[in-house]
Order: structure tokens, then C-alpha cells, then sequence
């Protein structure tokens, strides 16, 4: 199960500063690349679900999320994830059944972990349309920490990369029909 919310961040260095206050330590910062596949009809994306291909740093993830339930602007959704050896093969093979590449996106991640396990996980996510961050956990452990970082309920957002950047494209229609670093169209 996949608990989480997002929200933009206005202020890198404050909302870093604010964690490691916390107590969490941030990892390295790695590049990932996400495409999501569906059939033909879009079964997968009128069924609410995804089924996503992520390479990050030469590590291949295959995950499945089902459809989202949102209370108070935490997500909640059945997610599977499994490693693979070859996010390439994957996308092969995932060809052969009859999904294709519907979407692409990339992001430049950041982890920022707790020693104490109960605590959610914060990632810090450079985008092509801005800096994001996401906290996952257990519902009640993910609205304390907001709280605790100062996020009023109202700016958590549930909304999916996907979702902001179709919002970001119909304000600015030059973006291109992916979210890749360095394509914006002239």
C-alpha cells in the first residue's frame, strides 16, 4: 500500500534545513526515468490504475498502482514494485503483450530518510516544472510530519506527475507532450 502526499516547495534550502532538524539524512541525488504504458483503449488510465517502467541510476523498477482514494490530500493505492535487471527488457516484453509507452517523465531525486522506521519517507523532487516534494508513510505519520514542517493541509497535494503536468501544458501549451529536462519547444 502506498500512503502519500506531495506538495511544491518553495524553499529548498528551509525544507532541507527542516528535515535534517528533524533528524532525517538525505541520500544521494539520482536522475530517474519513468514511461507509463497502457493498451490501445487506455484501460489502465480509465481504471484510475499505472503500470510504470522507472530506471534510475542502471537500476530497472516495474511498478503497479492501482486506483487512489484520497481523504484530506493524502493519497492512498495498492502498489507492487518489483526490481528488474533490465528496464529495456521490460519495455520489450511489456510491447509483446500490447502496452505501449503513453508517457514519459523524468525527475532528479533526492531521499531523505529517518533512523526510526515509523517515520515517513521524504523525497525532494526537481522536476521539469518545478521542485517537489513527497512524503510517504502511514496516514497518521504522514500529516505530522507536514505539520511538522509547517505545510498547512490545504497546500498537500494528491495529484500525480502526470496530472500536474497535464495542468502545467494547458497553461502553457509550448511544453512538449513529455516532462523531460531541456524540451521545451521554441
Amino acid at each position: 500500500m502506498e500512503i502519500e502526499t506531495k506538495l511544491v516547495v518553495k524553499d529548498r534550502a528551509a525544507l532541507e534545513r527542516a528535515l535534517a532538524g528533524l533528524g532525517a539524512l538525505p541520500g544521494p541525488t539520482e536522475h530517474e526515468t519513468n514511461t507509463l504504458f497502457d493498451d490501445e483503449r487506455l484501460k489502465l488510465q480509465r481504471a484510475g490504475q499505472a503500470l510504470r517502467v522507472r530506471e534510475t541510476e542502471g537500476r530497472g523498477l516495474l511498478t503497479f498502482k492501482g486506483k487512489a482514494s484520497v481523504e484530506r490530500g493524502v493519497k492512498s493505492r495498492v502498489e507492487l514494485e518489483s526490481g528488474v535487471s533490465s528496464a529495456q527488457a521490460v519495455a520489450e516484453v511489456l510491447g509483446a503483450l500490447g502496452l505501449v509507452p503513453r508517457f514519459f517523465y523524468e525527475k532528479r531525486r533526492t531521499v531523505w530518510r529517518f533512523a526510526d522506521p515509523a517515520r515517513p519517507v521524504v523525497v525532494v523532487d526537481e522536476t521539469p516544472i518545478g521542485l517537489f516534494a513527497e512524503i510517504e508513510g502511514s496516514e497518521e505519520a504522514v500529516r505530522v510530519l507536514a505539520k511538522e514542517l509547517g505545510v498547512p493541509e490545504a497546500d498537500l497535494l494528491h495529484e500525480s506527475y502526470v496530472a500536474l503536468y497535464r495542468k502545467a501544458r494547458e497553461k502553457d501549451p509550448s511544453l512538449p507532450p513529455d516532462m523531460r529536462f531541456g524540451s521545451r519547444r521554441p
